[in-house]
């Protein structure tokens, strides 16, 4: 096979491409697109960045966090510091603010808080049932001297004078103050109930103390029956001398006691 010679090309046929005209090498590179937006002078010719992902990280610090941080320091406050650092860890994570060591810190410090708080208040109550409940200044109370005419139903005293108000030959004894002691310590006698005399002229001490005596073991025989230590309880009276009853004294005062003369009571009788 031959070609033909250059510059010798056979005509073109109908319908048919003119070769002549075209190069022999092939046809030429298509033009280079044109520059995207922002080229040579422009700035990057490779368009522009990809959108990013997530919050872009602030420069501020989160109020909630300092809030935490102070409400832990503080400590007053309880559980509303650690609510505080948990939103305010919440918040940082979405806007990327600072302040996470902070609100960190106040979760922390209000956690030492409570704990703190639920040991005392943990120890405070094995104190509390160590004692039976009561203060332990209770039985330490100082004894309150009062007017003898001024006892009432409930009060524990002792009376250094004899709760009898008898000497040893049975004549009785003025009174003229007691001492009110708690109930829960060693006491002469429990004031159980108080009665009044009729007016009147004055009876006379034997006669007195027969009513003291009948009047105060009626008023009193319900209550020391129901109590475990009645067989070891007696009962006892204070009645007005002459110059009370001038001074318009009518109150007689029953006591229980020990049926044991010297013995003390240590608790309140039963109701």
């Amino acid at each position: 096979m031959t070609y033909p010679p250059p510059g010798n090309n056979p005509p073109p046929i109908p319908g048919q491409p003119d070769l002549s005209k075209q190069s022999p090498y092939g046809a030429p590179p298509p033009p280079p697109p044109p520059p995207m937006p922002g080229g040579p002078g422009g700035g990057s010719g490779y368009g522009p960045p990809p959108p990013s992902h997530g919050a872009p990280a602030s420069e501020k610090t989160s109020g909630l966090a300092i809030a935490a941080f102070v409400t832990g320091l503080l400590g007053c406050f309880g559980i509303v510091g650690l609510v505080l650092g948990f939103v305010a860890l919440r918040n940082i994570s979405r806007t990327g603010a600072k302040g996470r060591g902070l609100a960190i810190a106040g979760i922390v410090l209000s956690c030492l808080w409570l704990v703190g708080g639920i040991a005392i208040y943990a120890l405070r109550g094995d104190d509390s049932s160590t004692t039976g409940g009561k203060s332990p200044t209770t039985s330490a109370t100082k004894p309150k001297t009062v007017d003898a005419k001024k006892m009432k139903a409930g009060d524990c005293i002792n009376d250094d004078q004899g709760s009898s108000n008898t000497t040893a030959t049975g004549e009785p004894v003025e009174v003229e103050s007691v001492k009110v002691v708690p109930c829960d310590g060693p006491h002469d006698g429990e004031v159980m109930a108080v009665f009044k005399l009729p007016d009147g002229g004055m009876p006379t001490d034997k006669t007195m103390a027969t009513v003291a005596s009948a009047q105060c073991k009626r008023l009193m025989a319900p209550r020391i029956n129901r109590d475990p230590a009645r067989n070891g309880l007696a009962t006892s009276y204070y009645y007005p001398t002459a110059d009370s009853w001038r001074a318009g004294d009518r109150e007689v005062t029953c006591v229980a006691v020990a049926a044991t003369e010297g013995k003390k009571l240590t608790r309140k009788l039963h109701s």
